[in-house]
């Protein structure tokens, strides 16, 4: 069976991105839920790092990402997912991207399954795969993608973002852009 560790990005005492009535902590952990939710009906293994605002979450950042990455690699978990919401300081920026600690790789493939399946099933502007080094991907053992769901600083991006059911679709788009890439679960 494919185990897939979901990261619902912030959370505790550090809510993420704020702007136009949306708190990032909530939308990334509405949506981490919701995937979980269609992966295991797909039948895939999942392990979230919170189901709630405070579960598993640190209070020192550092200490915290590092024990995210550290529950994946000691779970064993195949892929890691994180899921985060964009702010800029550009109104108009829009869309949604992806970030892998490399080029190149299983995890760059499959971030790109997900940001077409994202776009296709949403109408969401692919802004792309880029390489990072932030830590749940430089840390974790298996092929990590972080997500960007949209910008919360777009007006309209901000009215999706606070949607339960624009949540739940993003989610199931998450979810098929992985079965796309990974085929049968078990």
């Amino acid at each position: 069976m494919i185990k897939i560790f979901i990261d619902a990005g912030h959370g505790g005492p550090d809510p993420g991105a704020v702007g136009n009535d949306v708190i990032e902590e909530y939308v990334n952990l509405n949506v981490a839920l919701a995937l979980a939710r269609c992966l295991n009906s797909a039948g895939y293994e999942t392990m979230l790092y919170r189901s709630t605002q405070d579960e598993n979450v640190l209070d020192d950042k550092n200490s915290d990402l590092s024990n995210r990455a550290n529950m994946a690699n000691r779970w064993g978990a195949d892929y890691f997912i994180s899921i985060h919401t964009n702010s800029s300081e550009r109104p108009q920026a829009q869309g949604a991207e992806a970030y892998v600690y490399n080029l190149g790789g299983t995890a760059e493939r499959l971030a790109q399954s997900i940001l077409s399946s994202i776009s296709s099933q949403l109408g969401s502007v692919n802004r792309g795969v880029f390489p990072a080094r932030f830590a749940v991907l430089r840390r974790t053992r298996m092929p990590a993608v972080l997500l960007e769901l949209g910008y919360l600083t777009n007006s309209t991006e901000a009215l999706n973002l606070n949607s339960p059911a624009w949540q739940r679709a993003v989610a199931n788009a998450i979810c098929q852009g992985i079965i796309n890439y990974t085929g049968s679960p078990s």
